[in-house]
């Protein structure tokens, strides 16, 4: 019995290692055992609900958070979109209202939660309610400590712990890795040092997918050659060494 439960476990450690590869669309994908979500979501007469083992509340998104639950309603008709809050009772404590509900992000720790609504972000703080009300594009994070990043398209400036950071280069993601803001473009990554941008990658091709897995931060650099595409997958833990883990070419053939 022994034997076979070391195996086991050696099968597994093995395949969890290697589990990071391209699908055929060439972005990052995770190889893993699939998992039951404890929740469902229904619509019941016309209103979408969310079910739980212990709970239903309304909207068609589930969010779980340190301190209870945030669900949403995104739909795009003449109704109006919400967020809801919940406490870990499931009881109901606010319910926010907006025309749109784009790009929902809650910070980790669950205090804060932004959106835009086609023409703003609209940052709010759980714990008070507080508005604000952001020029930006719907490019943004949470990082460091639980601080709302963004970037302004009109002024070109990242927005970032009432800092305004200078780039002419439209961000793609912000990502929060081993304690330092990245900023990823088209054709480069940054990582954000003060308040001043250093380059730390340079694209062979382009940006277009990436991913922090088991504490190593994965990008997806893709090449065009005439009608065909090349998708290179790299590790870094530093960003002084990159390492070759996939490749898929000629995609589009």
């Amino acid at each position: 019995m022994k034997k076979i439960l070391v195996f086991v476990c050696l099968v597994f450690v093995s395949l969890s290692s290697f589990s990071q590869k391209l699908n055929k669309l060439g972005k990052i994908e995770i190889v893993e055992i699939p998992t039951i979500p404890d929740y469902r979501f229904e619509k019941i007469n016309g209103n979408f609900k969310v079910n739980t083992d212990s709970f239903v509340f309304d909207g068609n998104s589930f969010y779980k958070i340190p301190t209870g639950f945030i669900t949403s309603l995104e739909i795009v008709d003449t109704q109006k979109d919400y967020i809801k809050h919940y406490d870990s009772r499931g009881k109901l404590i606010a319910t926010i209202l907006s025309d749109r509900i784009i790009n929902l992000k809650i910070s980790e720790k669950g205090n804060k939660l932004a959106f835009y609504n086609s023409k703003n972000i609209i940052q709010i703080n759980l714990g008070n309610y507080k508005v604000d009300t952001l020029q930006g594009s719907f490019i943004y994070s949470f990082v460091g400590n639980e601080d709302l990043m963004y970037y302004n398209s009109d002024n070109k400036f990242i927005n970032y712990k009432g800092n305004q950071i200078s780039i002419y280069e439209f961000p793609n993601q912000f990502i929060d890795y081993k304690g330092g803001i990245y900023i990823i473009t088209k054709y480069k990554i940054y990582k954000l040092q003060g308040n001043s941008l250093f380059i730390k990658y340079e694209f062979k091709g382009k940006f277009f997918d990436a991913k922090i897995i088991d504490k190593e931060f994965y990008f997806v650099d893709m090449t065009e050659k005439r009608k065909s595409k090349s998708f290179s997958l790299y590790k870094t833990s530093d960003f002084s060494k990159f390492i070759l883990v996939d490749r898929k070419d000629d995609l589009n053939r």
